[in-house]
């Protein structure tokens, strides 16, 4: 008896399935993303094992060298700071704070930007004009300086320059739905849904932005790195988080009074967030190639 099926049908993965098969044939992009999901998991759960809190301060033991070195300790495996507090464990935090809030940033960017993107993109006349001529002045400023200058009259603190990097983020994302949003409204299977008696909203939230998750996620993932940079310059500045928070900017300004004897303090935060930014952008930069093959084939 012959087992072939002479009604195969032939299989078609989903849009996000698609997206992860080409990505996975990218060895750089998976690697990005397994250090990626590394920092994750340590900023979850780092500071839950950590036998240490981030400010003790351990008057016995100020500067010890990783446990590497010959004057090291096994007690502090990436030594101390000048107050004798846990390298490692500020490590956890540091990354906690910096990365989470930089995602949490984004978020309010994401949100702010698409809202207003979908107002200039659907809108004509004045309106659409003003709106354009100011993100076009908007994007041509550094995300860092719009921050500056936003916690110069907001205050200082996390929460504010969180608040400042996400404003100065908002406008890379209103450009890209506007220019998304412009573009879908010319097609015909908009034009097919507005003739069905279709709102603005409906159109949006049912044909748009279902077409345009993607591109928002890989955007996004390029923004966190922005943010990551921008939020630890904010501390580094003194503008951002406070001193004796653990953050990873912070850490590296607290570092440069010993940094001569005990170079590791302004290492180990910087390498952080070198490999933190590299893995995001390496993660994006796999999405967008993944998206523009799917969408090419």
């Amino acid at each position: 008896m012959l087992d072939a099926n002479l009604y195969e049908e032939e299989l078609h993965p989903t849009p996000l399935g698609a997206t992860w098969r080409e990505f996975k044939q990218r060895h750089v992009a998976v690697f990005g993303l397994v250090i990626l999901t590394l920092f994750i998991i340590v900023a979850i759960a780092g500071p839950l094992l950590s036998p240490y809190a981030p400010t003790t301060q351990h008057t016995n033991t100020l500067l010890i060298p990783p446990a590497w070195d010959d004057n090291g300790s096994i007690l502090h495996v990436l030594g101390t700071d000048a107050l004798g507090r846990d390298m490692l464990t500020r490590l956890f935090y540091g990354t906690q704070v910096t990365l989470f809030s930089s995602i949490l940033t984004v978020f309010i960017a994401l949100g702010l930007g698409v809202a207003m993107g979908v107002v200039a993109g659907m809108s004509k006349g004045l309106r659409s004009s003003f709106i354009n001529h100011v993100l076009d002045i908007l994007m041509l400023t550094p995300t860092l300086l719009i921050a500056i200058i936003i916690v110069a009259i907001l205050g200082t603190g996390l929460t504010n320059a969180m608040l400042a990097i996400g404003l100065a983020l908002v406008p890379r994302f209103v450009h890209l739905t506007r220019d998304f949003v412009r573009e879908e409204m010319n097609k015909d299977y908009i034009k097919t849904a507005r003739l069905d008696g279709a709102n603005l909203t409906q159109v949006f939230l049912y044909n748009i932005l279902p077409n345009m998750v993607e591109l928002l996620i890989v955007q996004g993932t390029f923004a966190i790195s922005v943010a990551i940079l921008d939020i630890s310059a904010l501390g580094f500045l003194n503008l951002g988080a406070q001193t004796l928070m653990p953050e990873l900017g912070v850490m590296i300004a607290e570092g440069l009074s010993t940094v001569y004897i005990a170079p590791w303090n302004i290492l180990l935060p910087g390498l952080t967030i070198f490999l933190m930014v590299l893995s995001i952008n390496i993660v994006g930069d796999g999405l967008r190639s993944a998206l523009r093959n799917r969408l090419t084939h």
